[in-house]
Formats: C-alpha cells, structure tokens, sequence
C-alpha cells in the first residue's frame, strides 16, 4: 500500500486522498503525484500537473497536484492554482485535428468565451483521451506569457472521477515568433505585388537577352564548324604529306581510318570519340616522314637496323602531335597503335589495357588494311587472310573485343574496303 501520509503533506492540495473514494482511485492518483514530483525534481522545463472534476459537474475542477515550478509561475500557493489560472487566462488557442483533407483547424477563444467553453473542451477531451491546447495567461509578477497544455484524460466510472494527467510547456517565445511571422506574411505580401510588377519587366528583359544568347550561340557553333573544318583540311593535308613519301602505301591511313571508324560504331563508342579515331588514323604512320623513301620502298627483306628506324615511327609522330592541342588524345592514339596485348609491340612494349582502347582498335584495323593490300616486298594477301590473322591472334595480338565487331563487319557485309562504312 501507498503510504498517503507521505504524499498528502502541505503542497498536497486535492481531495481524493483525504475523501471516502475507492482504493484504486486513491492508489492510482498516489503513484501518479510521486511519479509527476519526481519528474519536477529532474529540472525539466514541463511543468506536471493532476486536475480531477466529477462527470456529473464539469463545472467544478480542482487540482490533485500542482508541481513547485506551476504555483511559482502564478506567484500563489498550491491551492489557489486552479482559480489564479482561470482568473488569469486571457484567451485559449485549441488545435483539432479532422481529416486528410481539411487538416488541423485552430480556434481561439476569449477570456469572455471561455466560461461556456471550458465544459465543453473537458467533455471533447473525455471522448478522445486526449486536449491540446494554447494559453495566454497576464501575470501579475512574470508579464503576459503563453503556456503548451498536453492532456491525457483518465474516465474512472467507478467514483465518477476523471483526472487529466497534463504537461505544461512555457511556449511564450514560440507564440510570439508565430504573430511576428503573421506580421511578416502581411509585409510579404505587399513585397509580392511589388515584385510581380518588376518581375514582369525583368521577364521582358529576360527574353530579350535570350535571343541575343541564341544568335551568340548561333554565331558560335558557326565558328566553331569553320574551325573543325580548317582542321580536318590540316589533318588531310598532314596525310598526304606522308602518301607523297611513300606512294605504296598511298591511300592506306585512310582506308585503315574508315575501317577503325566502323569497327568504333559497331562497338558502341561515341561520336565524338569517333571523331577522334578519324583524326588518329588519318595521320597515324606521319613519322615515316623520318624513314628514307628507299627503305619504305625497299622490295625486299628490311635489314635490322633499317627496321628498328621504321619502328621509331610511332615515336617521332608522338614528339610532333604532342605539341598541337586536339579535343581528343590524338598523340598518345598514335603512340600506341603498333602496341600489342601481350607487350610484343612498340615503341614502349605496353600490355593490354595499358594502351587506349582507340589505340587498340586503329592498331586491327591498320593490320587488316595492311595484310590485304599490296607491298613492294610482297602482293596483296586478300581480307581472308587478313581475317584469319586477327582471328589467330585474338586475344594474344590484339584485343578481342575489337576483333569480333571486326569479323562482324565483314561476315555481316557491312563493311567493304572498296564501298567504305555504309550511310543511311
């Protein structure tokens, strides 16, 4: 059993503990006040309370427990708490919520409102379990401030007594900053209708520098074609400079392009890397430029040393293109176009996924061109045999991926050396 000598002392200011009502009344009212005194103890800004009324007279309410925090607030003693907050409230915000649809509606009463509404808040707050609401008190010692009121209410039919068990919360700062904000929504308000007017002035400007935007971008893109233009008659005339040297070869860079070009689309790269091949591929052997024209048109066996020259040509190619500012890695493409998957290659013996993948597409490409056409040191061997080359070597030579989309270009017939890479 609760000891009731304990809690009913000289801040116990209720009547259920010292009255003729049931035990379990008594018992539960007991071990909310220690549960509430012990909560005020703890310095936490909520305030606890316990008011009880009779169902039959919801006139008449009084408080079960009013914590320290409460009755010093109101400047009176634990008894006086329920008439010095009633005498002091100057108007109650109440917060209902309906459906999704209409949300939470907020309704405030006056001090004069509130005499007729107070039974009917306690008889909605006993049908929900639950009252929310907002009070504005005028304090004689602390001013006008504002109180959060969070009820839960408690039906004990048996001695016809509710209780509310409630939590008040100051929320003066709050209140104050929702009517300023109320204030700034009217300010707002008049701002939008300003700005609206300037708005449509500055949307008329706005237009207007769009389309001056457009035909600057316009003029641009103009500029811009000119220039692709001026460098692919560079790139054109850098790779004839090099089939002027070596007429054997002539016309080789550039069917080997149009084939690297169509085995790229067929491997899904995009155009702009595309474009980047053609460029690489046009100009891709320009450091023979460096080889004697006797040993590019010798017709029989190059010696050692007369090979090693024409494996320097990748080099010197890369120590001139390094220089020219491309959108595309033209110098290191043609770097790396006689590298080979497994590091057999040159200059630089690379391996694999070292290289660049345009790079490895030009270099199948350069190999089919190559085997198929005519040498001085040997005839053309045809694209059969070129195929089988690249199909032998796949994997180990060149990169397996791009052999297959270039087996697929031929058995497709979608590619022939004669027609060039099919337009829609």
């Amino acid at each position: 059993m609760t000891d009731l000598n304990r809690i009913v002392d000289d801040e116990y200011c209720g009547q259920i503990l010292k009255e003729n009502y049931s035990e379990p009344l008594k018992k539960r009212v007991s071990y909310c006040i220690e549960s509430f005194r012990a909560f005020a103890e703890t310095g936490n800004p909520a305030i606890p309370y316990i008011a009880a009324w009779q169902e039959e007279d919801k006139k008449i309410v009084w408080y079960e427990f009013v914590s320290r925090p409460f009755w010093e607030l109101l400047g009176c003693r634990p008894r006086e708490a329920a008439e010095k907050f009633r005498n002091s409230v100057v108007c109650r915000n109440i917060y209902k919520y309906f459906d999704i649809d209409t949300g939470i509606r907020k309704e405030i009463i006056s001090r004069r409102e509130l005499d007729g509404a107070r039974k009917q808040l306690r008889g909605e707050g006993k049908a929900s379990g639950t009252i929310e609401a907002v009070y504005k008190l005028c304090l004689e010692k602390n001013g006008a401030i504002w109180l959060k009121d969070q009820v839960t209410v408690e039906i004990h039919e048996r001695d016809g007594i509710c209780l509310s068990l409630g939590c008040l919360t100051i929320v003066t700062k709050e209140m104050e900053a929702e009517d300023e904000l109320e204030k700034h929504r009217s300010h707002l308000k008049e701002l939008v209708q300003q700005r609206t007017v300037e708005l449509t002035d500055t949307n008329l400007k706005l237009k207007q520098e769009i389309e001056e935007r457009k035909r600057a971008e316009e003029s641009l893109r103009q500029s811009y074609d000119k220039l692709q233009k001026t460098m692919d008659e560079i790139i054109q005339a850098m790779s004839m400079t090099v089939e002027v040297r070596d007429p054997y070869t002539a016309g080789h860079q550039r069917r080997a392009t149009e084939l690297a070009m169509a085995i790229a689309g067929e491997m899904g790269l995009s155009d702009h890397r595309i474009k980047g091949i053609q460029m690489a591929g046009l100009i891709h052997d320009m450091g023979k430029i460096s080889v004697p024209a006797e040993i590019l048109s010798k017709p029989g066996k190059l010696s050692n040393a007369e090979f090693q020259l024409i494996k320097n040509h990748p080099r010197i190619a890369y120590e001139i293109l390094k220089e020219i500012e491309f959108p595309w890695p033209v110098d290191d493409i043609v770097f790396q176009h006689h590298e080979r998957m497994d590091g057999s290659g040159y200059p630089l013996g690379l391996m694999g996924e070292e290289t660049l993948l345009e790079s490895r597409i030009l270099s199948v490409a350069d190999v089919v061109e190559t085997v198929t056409s005519h040498r001085p040191y040997r005839p053309g061997l045809g694209i059969e045999k070129a195929l089988e080359e690249i199909s032998f070597h796949r994997g180990v030579l060149y990169d397996p991926d791009v052999v297959d989309a270039c087996l697929r270009l031929f058995a497709g017939k979608i590619f022939t050396f004669h027609a060039g890479f099919p337009r829609e």
